[in-house]
């Protein structure tokens, strides 16, 4: 014999499971949007938007150079809080380029602000390769902004960087 509920009884309670559904998911999606730190915000957007026009300036000189850049991020820790990440620069014709300082910021894409920043240090023995140490260490992408210089030369890339675990 099979039990029925009575439809005086099942009806209010197909609605209320309906209700209850809608509410479960408004908790989960509010939940899951606050899960990051919420908003983010640049700073500085206002200054950095109206000089837009004077980065893509830069940014084509540098491409002009003809310069290509690999980012490597080694496995190899020497702390709990950095990881090396190597930049091997070349020129237009391959070979490396070397003389270069300057710095290299570490950026999320899913994160407004820089996470880390350090100089870029060249590595003994291995013309145009150079480490930065940076606390690269959760696995994920990552943007590595390059401002280098040699000379009168400035060299300005950013680079996007799948880190495995």
């Amino acid at each position: 014999m099979r039990y029925r509920l009575p439809p005086h009884i099942a009806w209010p309670l197909f609605i209320v499971a309906i209700l209850l559904t809608g509410i479960t998911s408004a908790v989960v999606t509010m939940i899951a949007a606050h899960s990051d730190g919420g908003a983010q915000v640049i700073e500085d957007y206002y200054e950095k938007a109206a000089n837009w026009d004077a980065l893509a300036a830069r940014r084509a000189a540098s491409r002009a150079l003809g310069w290509t850049t690999a980012v490597q991020v080694l496995d190899r820790a020497p702390s709990a809080t950095v990881r090396p990440v190597r930049f091997t620069v070349r020129d237009a014709d391959g070979a490396p380029v070397t003389g270069l300082t300057g710095t290299v910021q570490a950026r999320r894409p899913e994160r407004a602000g820089v996470i880390g920043e350090a100089p870029l240090v060249p590595v003994d023995g291995a013309p145009g390769r150079y480490e930065a140490m940076l606390p690269v260490l959760r696995p994920g992408l990552w943007d590595f902004d390059l401002l280098a210089r040699r000379g009168e030369d400035v060299y300005e890339i950013s680079l996007r960087r799948d880190v495995p675990r």
